[in-house]
């Protein structure tokens, strides 16, 4: 939903009335992960997806009927359902949507928030006695303690029924450590893929807003000395890209020692087994070595700053998947 943000707002600050269909569960093989969102405005504007057009056709008619003073509904297709079948769902799985007015009271905080970088969620009930009721949610709420952190959607119980999480949660950091080539083209990469971008080098004339306008930072320091002064999580990722012994090892020691989810390391094999050999040197376990990538990237045979920036992006992609589907295992059914 994020994505729409900036539509829905434009319709909302028409006057215009908003219905939307949320993606809540999937089981099996489909298009959308849960959290995507189909909407149409009161005028018939349509924006967003949620199975990449197999039952969008469907979503109209029940957006509309919601519209038309209609009581807010869960629906459910796939291929059990021969009429969801009949409107395109044939890849496998079974979806569940909740679809119901959008309240337009909330969605300007979530702007200001999504705007600001500030985490918040959105809960829809999607069962109880108030399906499609729309509340927002902080991070410090006990309900958003699965998912916000962590960037994810998911199913709640809430006493009364059960509630998707909406997360609208703070970019993820990526840390790029090597104002070279490599670094221009990476952070095009993350930011593409919705992270708030640092350049770090001890070289200042590398580091500059002409070599690298699309940074969100740039910091002129050693590495390894920026690392250990600057906010690292769990969705943090680390590129060291130096290519250089010692800014490599300080930083990468500093790295092992933060909880970032992804720590990667540009260099040949050589390189890497010589890094490894001076790592170990310095007490790095072996448990601490795998957390690297290195050398750095998914190995799709890429040669040029650019390639090899798509391989990292990808790899990062790898990454977070994991956490997706440790969340997802977790995941309340709905019934």
């Amino acid at each position: 939903m994020r994505e729409l943000l900036t539509t829905l707002e434009a319709w909302a600050g028409r006057g215009e009335r908003i219905a939307i269909a949320m993606l809540v569960e999937r089981r099996g093989s489909a298009p959308r992960d849960p959290g995507a969102v189909f909407a149409l405005s009161e005028t018939g504007a349509i924006a967003g997806s949620v199975t990449g057009g197999c039952i969008e056709p469907a979503l109209v008619a029940e957006a509309e009927a919601v519209l038309a003073g209609g009581a807010p509904r869960v629906l459910t297709y796939g291929i059990p359902d021969d009429a969801a079948f009949e409107i395109g769902l044939a890849c496998g799985g079974t979806v569940a949507l909740v679809v119901t007015e959008l309240d337009p009271a909330l969605l300007a905080p979530v702007v200001a928030a999504v705007a600001a970088d500030r985490p918040i969620a959105l809960a829809v009930e999607v069962r109880g006695e108030h399906v499609g009721r729309q509340t927002l949610l902080e991070l410090e709420d006990v309900r958003t303690a699965r998912f916000l952190p962590a960037g994810e959607n998911g199913l709640v119980e809430t006493g009364d029924g059960t509630a998707f999480v909406l997360s609208f949660a703070s970019r993820p950091r990526l840390y790029v450590l090597g104002a070279i080539d490599h670094a221009v083209a990476l952070v095009r990469v993350g930011q593409l893929l919705g992270y708030r971008v640092t350049v770090c080098d001890a070289r200042g004339a590398f580091v500059t807003t002409e070599r690298f306008p699309a940074a969100d930072e740039l910091v002129v320091d050693w590495p390894d000395r920026f690392l250990r002064s600057t906010p690292i999580d769990e969705r943090t990722a680390i590129c060291v890209l130096t290519h250089d012994v010692k800014f490599d090892v300080p930083a990468l020691l500093a790295a092992l020692d933060s909880p970032a989810l992804y720590i990667g390391a540009m260099g040949s094999r050589t390189t890497t087994a010589e890094r490894e050999e001076r790592l170990r040197a310095e007490g790095v376990t072996e448990a601490d070595l795998a957390r690297i990538h290195a050398p750095i990237g998914l190995a799709i045979g890429a040669r040029s700053p650019e390639e090899v920036a798509v391989a990292i992006g990808a790899q990062l992609v790898e990454a977070t998947a994991a956490v997706r589907r440790r969340l997802a295992s977790a995941a309340t059914v709905l019934s």
